[in-house]
């Protein structure tokens, strides 16, 4: 009988995160309903984007956060492209939906984290314990 292999570390550590950017979309989204007259007199449609967004992507996250926990065997998959779709929409709020010229700037710095946190996240799901936790299987070689 074959035990699945111990929580490596490293996915444990892509767990927290993706549970600390799950925590604060579900804070937004409560947040924005409970500012919700305040943000629609400020622009009518922001209120049902910020709370759509923060609930959309508050369930993928816990989603995400049970099957990287857990070691279900779609984990890796769902959150690569997870990871991926988050940061096109990340940057396409920010470029196309943000207020000012001056908003649009786009500092080194946050293309620097954005391109750390994807790499970490590859990265972790492709070492070979990770695989492992997961269920991958693999050819040993000789």
């Amino acid at each position: 009988d074959e035990q699945r292999p111990k929580r490596p570390f490293s996915v444990s550590l892509l767990a927290i995160v993706v549970l600390t950017f799950t925590s604060l979309h579900l804070v937004r989204f409560v947040e924005v309903l409970r500012l919700w007259d305040f943000l629609h007199e400020l622009l009518p449609d922001l209120p049902l984007f910020l709370a759509l967004t923060g609930a959309i992507w508050g369930v993928i996250g816990l989603v995400l956060v049970w099957g990287l926990w857990r070691g279900h065997p779609m984990a890796p998959q769902e959150t690569r492209l997870a990871a991926l779709v988050y940061a096109g929409y990340y940057w396409i709020d920010h470029l196309w939906l943000a207020a000012s010229i001056e908003e649009r700037r786009i500092p080194p710095f946050t293309v620097g984290v954005t391109l750390v946190l994807l790499g970490f996240i590859y990265w972790t799901l492709s070492r070979p314990r990770a695989k492992a936790f997961f269920g991958e299987r693999h050819e040993q070689q000789r």
